[in-house]
C-alpha cells in the first residue's frame, strides 16, 4: 500500500467499487466498514475526545441539516452491524421507520443488504455532503 488516502480519494475509491456492477458482497461490505472508520480516522480532529459520529450527527443537526445528520448516523450504525454483527446497532436501526436500509435474517448473510437500494453509493453521497459541511 502507498499511502493513506484523504477523505476525497477515500470516497472516490468507495464510489468507484459503488460503480461497479460486477462487485461481490463480501467487497462492498468491507468497503463500508473500511470507509466509515478511514472517514473517522481522518476527520476525528473536528471534535474533541468522544463518540466521532455522535457528535458529528450533534454538529450537523445544529447547523440545521437534521436529515443529513441522521441520515449520516443510521449509515455508521449499518457499518457497526456489518462489523460487529447484532447489538445495539441493529436495534437502533430496527426501530427507525421506514426502515433505511434492507435488513435481512438469513442465516450466512449479513444482516444489512449491501446491494439494495444503492446501498454504498448512499453512504458515499452522506459522507461527502457531511464532510462538507464540516470543513467548510
Amino acid at each position: 500500500m502507498t499511502g493513506t488516502p484523504d477523505v476525497a480519494q477515500l470516497l472516490a475509491n468507495a464510489q468507484a467499487l459503488a460503480d461497479n456492477p460486477a462487485a461481490e458482497v463480501s467487497e462492498i461490505e468491507a468497503m463500508v466498514v473500511e470507509t466509515v472508520s478511514a472517514f473517522e480516522a481522518r476527520l476525528q480532529h473536528h471534535f474533541a475526545r468522544g463518540p466521532f459520529f455522535v457528535k458529528l450527527r450533534g454538529k450537523l443537526a445544529a447547523s440545521g441539516h437534521a436529515d443529513l445528520a441522521q441520515t449520516v448516523y443510521t449509515y455508521y450504525l449499518a457499518a457497526n452491524v456489518l462489523k460487529h454483527g447484532g447489538g445495539k446497532s441493529l436495534r437502533e436501526l430496527e426501530k427507525i421507520e421506514p426502515a433505511p436500509f434492507t435488513l435481512q435474517d438469513e442465516e450466512g448473510k449479513a444482516l444489512i443488504d449491501v446491494t439494495a437500494d444503492g446501498f454504498l453509493g448512499g453512504l458515499v453521497e452522506a459522507l461527502e455532503a457531511a464532510h462538507h459541511r464540516l470543513v467548510q
